[in-house]
């Protein structure tokens, strides 16, 4: 089926370029322009579009604007800001309505990369045993307030550690697995780290925004209790892949913001067996032993039993929570990268090895089969050389902690 895409943008001869980029891709692409926000709403009106690609600064009606009524009144469309540099901070605050953010001046390989990427995401999350699956949860978690407020002191030209930390402090649960974090990273200080304000000086405001998602999640489940299932150590996982995640972004000189994106994925990657385990126990139960009993890995046994994995469930959530495509496509596919369309290393990548190399320098527990890598996604990538070194810092990493 054609994707319909409908580029706003008021300069003429920009609009027009972007019309021409998709020009020889008539089978797999309608293309349609707007010259303002209500001119797209109007169009959206007769016929919704796939795909908004805004720029965003907009007569009228702002690109934000644009995208945010988009966000409530056609959910299912996909919301692309196009921005240039002196829009960085105007971009953030698009970040929980914006799927993705093209900065200008852009190629048609990027964006086509970036129109299949979002397709492939929209047909996985569509994907009827999982819709049906998540019907059965039951109340979804909210989005997290506290994220908003950090975000929001985020956005201010210079964000202030003394407000991020009172943020952190009226929170005892965000408040407790920061020091744990921090106090984990800060091995070498020979001291504990025991207030909020040095924890989130040394673990930098990334981190706290990252947390400030995956803490939620984790707060919302906490009293699940399943034999077999423990929510300690799966907390412990998911900081530990993070931290993986960010250190590989990190070796193959990742900026810094691309770092960032994967720590977040990493810590989110998981959540979905939380949201497994707490709506649906018996069938989770039933998926715990089958993995032990075989062995297999938890997610085939999700998928032998409950027709989905927890990396779908959890990517739903965050699909609509309207994170960016590439931490949802992280998630997404954790277990099987080869269904994402990530072109290069990124924070798909980063995720699959670092969730791997923590089961396998970190986890003793018997029974369940632990994932493995998926070599022939890191050929194809050109990146299996680089293993060896990714496995040896991952190494490293569990010297310090131990």
């Amino acid at each position: 089926m054609k994707q319909r895409i409908l580029f706003v943008e008021d300069n003429p001869l920009l609009a027009e370029m972007y019309a021409m980029m998709l020009e020889g891709e008539q089978e797999h692409y309608v293309v349609a322009t707007a010259r303002d926000g209500e001119q797209a709403m109007e169009l959206m009106a007769q016929k919704p579009f796939d795909v908004v690609v805004s720029d965003m600064g907009l007569p009228g009606m702002s690109g934000i604007e644009l995208i945010d009524q988009l966000k409530r009144r056609y959910p299912g469309c996909c919301r692309i800001i196009i921005s240039g540099l002196s829009d960085q901070q105007e971009v953030v605050r698009c970040l929980n309505t914006a799927h993705q953010f093209l900065a200008k001046p852009f190629n048609v390989k990027e964006l086509k990369a970036t129109l299949a990427r979002i397709g492939a995401l929209d047909a996985f999350l569509a994907d009827e045993a999982l819709k049906s699956l998540v019907s059965q949860l039951g109340t979804l978690p909210s989005f997290p307030s506290l994220y908003v407020e950090v975000m929001k002191e985020l956005r201010v030209e210079e964000p202030s550690i003394e407000r991020i930390t009172d943020i952190v402090s009226r929170d005892p649960s965000m408040t407790a697995k920061l020091l744990q974090i921090a106090n984990s990273a800060a091995l070498g200080l020979g001291r504990e780290l025991s207030s909020p304000s040095e924890a989130v000086q040394y673990v930098g405001l990334g981190t706290v925004r990252s947390l400030a998602l995956s803490v939620h999640i984790f707060s919302c489940f906490e009293q699940t209790r399943l034999e077999g299932f423990y929510i300690d150590s799966l907390w412990g996982h998911v900081v530990r892949t993070a931290a993986i995640a960010r250190r590989l972004m990190q070796l193959e000189g990742a900026e810094e913001a691309e770092a960032e994106e994967a720590y977040i994925s990493g810590m989110l990657h998981d959540v979905g067996k939380l949201m497994l385990a707490n709506s649906l126990p018996k069938e989770f139960q039933r998926v715990v032993v089958l993995a032990a009993g075989r062995p297999c890995t938890l997610h085939e046994a999700e998928l032998e039993v409950l027709g989905v994995t927890h990396a779908g469930v959890a990517a739903y959530l965050l699909g609509l929570w309207g994170l960016p495509a590439t931490i949802v496509e992280a998630v997404a596919f954790h277990h099987t990268p080869t269904c994402g369309h990530a072109g290069g290393f990124g924070a798909l990548t980063a995720v699959h090895v670092g969730n791997v190399l923590e089961h396998e320098f970190f986890d003793s527990s018997p029974g369940t089969r632990k994932p493995d890598i998926d070599t022939a996604y890191l050929s194809r990538l050109g990146l299996q050389g680089r293993l060896d070194v990714w496995r040896t810092d991952a190494a490293a990493l569990k010297l310090m902690t131990n």
